[in-house]
C-alpha cells in the first residue's frame, strides 16, 4: 500500500539511481537522429548521469545554483537534468522554441550559472547571449565555439577524470541531497500574466513518482513507452521518471505531427497525451473516413456516429457495437499501434464526446487533471476506477476538497514550496494550512470522482450581463469541424458571443478537393463560401446544445497561425488570450461592428 511518508526519505537521483542498477536493459532509450532510431542502455545513460554530475561539480555548480536545459527531449536531456540535480543544483528546463526574451528573463530571475544547450535550435537561441552565462555545455552543434563553451563529450571527459582521482565523489554527492530540497524551477507560461518560477522539491517529484508507479504498474524490460510532449513540461517529466523507476523502454518522438506514424511503428504499450493531440488523431480518423470510397464512407460515418453516442460504459452496449468494432474500430487501434495498455491524458480538458468515442473504440483512455504547482497529479482516472466525464479520484497521497465557493483545493506532498522570490503569491495560492487554491472550480460524484467545473476566473461576462464559459464552447468547436485547429471565444463586455478560428491547414487541403475547389492560396481557400458553409454548419450544430447567449453569433479566421515564439501560445499549445486579443485587436472589432445584435 502506498503510504505518502515512502517518498519522503528519497531523492529523484537517489530514486532513479537505484532503478537503473535494478532495471539493466541493452535498449532503453531510443531516439532518431538523421532519420534512423539510435539507442542507449541503461547502464549508459547511468554513466552519462555520473559523469556529467561530477563535471557539474567541478564547474561550481553547488547546492540551489540554477542550471538551465535549453534542448528538445532526448537522452541527453534526462542525463543532464538528472546530474544537475545529483551536483546539488536546480534544474530550469527551457524551450528552444521560446524568445531570447524570456530566455534572459529567466537566466537573470533563477541566476543561471551554467546553460547545457542540444541542438541547433537551442544554439541559434543562446548563441547571440553567451556572455550571460559562466559555462554553456553543448551537444549536437558541430563547430559551436566560444570562449565559455564546452562540448558534452569534454565534459564526459572531466567526469571522468574526476573520477579517477576521487572515486567516492558521486556517491557523497548524492548522500548530501536532502527530500526538501529544491529539485527545479519551471516557470507557469500561463495564458495570462508575467511567468511565476514554480519551485518543486525531490519530496514533491518523489510522491508523484511512487503515486504513478500504483497506479500505472509497468513491467520492466517489455513495456514500451512513446514520449512525444516536451520534458520542460512537469507533466511528462514526472511520466519519464515513472518510466525509468519501472523499468519501460522510451521512443522520443522527433516530431509531434507524426504522432500516428510513429505509433504504428514503435506499437507503444502506454503513452501520455494533451487532448489536442487526441484532437488531431480523431480529426485525422474523420477525413480518411471521408475521403474513402462510397462504402466505406458511409460504413466509416456509421461507425463513427455510434462511437460518438455510445453510452456509458457500465450501461450495456449494443450489438451493434460489436459489428462496428469488427469491420472499423478494430482497424482504428491497429492505425494507433495495436498495443497500448495505458493513454494518459492531462494538460487540458477532453471534451466529453471525443471521450466517449475512445472508449467505444475501446482505447484504454485514462483522464487526470492537475497544474505545475502541483509537481502535477491530483486526480487520476486508472485501471479498475475510471468514469467518463470526470477526472477520476485522488491521487495517491493527495487530498482534494471543495471550498465553499466551488474551487477545489488540493494537499499532500506534491505540493510546491512557492513561487521564487514571492512570498504574497505563494501566500495567496497557498494557504497556512497548506491547501493550494487551483483557481478550477470542481465537484464530487457519489464515488469520489472529481468533475471540473470551469475555471473560477476564466467566465467572461458580457455586455447583457451574462456569463459565458469558454473552454467547453471552444473544444465543442474543434470536435464538430475537422477544419478547425484552435478556437478562441471572445465575449467579455461584448453583445455578443463571437470566436477567431484557427484553421487546420491540412484539413482545409483536403476538403478542397473534395467539394472540387480550385486549387489556390490558402487566404483566398478560407473565403471560399462552400467551406465557409461547412464551418457555420459545424458552428450551428454547437450552438443547437448552448443557451442563446452563449452561441456563437459571429467568427472569423485568425490572420495568421499563432505561435510559442510570438508568444501566442503555451509550449503546452494553449492559446494566450490576452496576447491573442490585443494582436488581433482590429480583426475582432471589424466582426462586432459587421455583425448585427444578438437577437436573445
Amino acid at each position: 500500500m502506498y503510504r505518502a511518508s515512502d517518498a519522503c526519505d528519497m531523492t529523484v537521483p537517489e530514486l532513479l539511481d537505484t532503478a537503473l542498477s535494478r532495471w539493466r536493459n541493452s535498449r532503453a532509450l531510443h531516439w532518431r537522429e538523421a532519420g534512423s532510431w539510435r539507442h542507449l542502455s541503461s547502464e549508459d545513460l547511468a554513466s552519462d548521469i555520473r559523469r556529467m554530475a561530477l563535471a557539474f561539480n567541478d564547474l561550481g555548480v553547488t547546492s540551489r545554483d540554477g542550471v538551465g536545459l535549453l534542448a528538445d527531449p532526448s537522452p541527453g536531456w534526462l542525463a543532464a537534468d538528472l546530474a544537475a540535480m545529483t551536483a546539488g543544483g536546480v534544474t530550469v528546463p527551457l524551450f528552444p522554441s521560446m524568445s531570447a526574451e524570456h530566455l534572459l528573463y529567466v537566466t537573470m530571475k533563477v541566476k543561471i550559472r551554467v546553460l547545457v544547450v542540444i541542438g541547433p535550435a537551442g544554439w541559434a537561441l543562446a548563441q547571440p547571449h553567451l556572455a550571460r552565462w559562466r559555462r554553456v555545455i553543448v551537444r549536437g552543434v558541430p563547430g559551436a565555439t566560444g570562449r565559455n563553451v564546452t562540448t558534452w563529450h569534454e565534459a564526459l571527459t572531466a567526469g571522468d577524470r574526476i573520477s579517477e582521482q576521487d572515486p567516492g565523489r558521486f556517491h557523497r554527492l548524492l548522500s548530501l541531497l536532502k527530500p526538501t530540497d529544491p529539485a527545479t524551477i519551471l516557470f507557469t507560461s500561463g495564458s495570462t500574466g508575467t511567468p511565476k518560477g514554480v519551485v518543486l522539491t525531490h519530496r514533491n517529484l518523489c510522491s508523484q513518482i511512487h503515486a504513478a508507479c500504483l497506479r500505472f504498474p509497468l513491467v520492466a524490460g517489455q513495456d514500451r513507452a512513446l514520449s512525444c510532449l516536451p520534458l520542460a513540461h512537469v507533466f511528462e517529466r514526472t511520466v519519464m521518471y515513472t518510466y525509468i523507476a519501472q523499468g519501460a523502454a522510451v521512443w522520443f518522438a522527433d516530431d509531434v505531427k507524426q504522432v500516428g506514424p510513429l505509433m504504428r511503428e514503435v506499437k507503444p504499450t502506454v503513452m501520455t497525451m494533451v487532448p489536442r493531440l487526441l484532437e488531431k488523431l480523431h480529426a485525422r480518423i474523420v477525413h480518411q473516413v471521408e475521403g474513402s470510397g462510397p462504402i466505406r464512407r458511409q460504413l466509416g460515418r456509421w461507425a463513427l456516429e455510434l462511437a460518438t453516442h455510445q453510452r456509458q460504459p457500465e450501461e450495456p452496449a449494443s450489438g451493434l457495437l460489436a459489428v462496428a468494432d469488427r469491420l472499423v474500430y478494430r482497424k482504428m487501434r491497429q492505425a494507433l499501434g495495436g498495443s497500448l495498455r495505458y493513454l494518459i491524458v492531462g494538460g487540458a480538458p477532453l471534451a466529453p464526446a471525443l471521450e466517449r468515442f475512445l472508449l467505444a473504440v475501446d482505447l484504454p483512455v485514462y483522464v487526470g487533471y492537475g497544474l505545475t504547482e502541483a509537481s502535477p497529479v491530483l486526480a487520476c482516472n486508472h485501471p479498475g476506477d475510471r468514469q467518463p466525464g470526470t477526472v477520476g479520484p485522488a491521487f495517491p497521497g493527495v487530498e482534494l476538497r471543495i471550498a465553499d465557493d466551488g474551487e477545489i483545493l488540493a494537499r499532500g506532498p506534491n505540493i510546491m514550496a512557492g513561487y521564487l522570490d514571492d512570498p504574497e503569491a505563494t501566500a495567496a495560492t497557498v494557504d497556512a494550512q497548506g491547501w493550494l487554491h487551483t483557481g478550477d472550480l470542481g465537484s464530487f460524484d457519489d464515488r469520489g470522482h472529481l468533475r471540473i467545473t470551469g475555471r473560477a476566473k476564466e467566465l467572461f461576462k458580457t455586455a447583457n450581463g451574462k456569463y459565458v464559459a469558454p473552454v467547453p464552447i471552444e473544444q465543442a468547436v474543434i470536435a464538430a469541424s475537422g477544419l478547425v485547429d484552435q478556437a478562441m471565444v471572445v465575449a467579455e463586455g461584448r453583445r455578443f458571443v463571437g470566436a477567431l478560428l484557427v484553421p487546420d491547414i491540412e484539413a482545409i487541403r483536403q476538403t478542397r478537393e473534395r467539394l472540387g475547389l480550385p486549387d489556390q492560396p490558402i487566404e483566398l481557400l478560407l473565403e471560399a463560401p462552400a467551406l465557409r458553409q461547412e464551418v457555420e454548419k459545424a458552428i450551428g450544430t454547437v450552438n443547437d446544445h448552448l443557451d442563446r447567449w452563449e452561441r456563437i453569433r459571429a467568427w472569423r479566421w485568425m490572420p495568421s497561425i499563432p505561435s510559442i515564439e510570438k508568444g501566442e501560445m503555451t509550449p503546452t499549445h494553449k492559446l494566450r488570450r490576452h496576447i491573442l486579443c490585443r494582436t488581433h485587436a482590429g480583426l475582432i472589432e471589424e466582426m462586432y461592428r459587421g455583425s448585427a445584435d444578438d437577437p436573445g
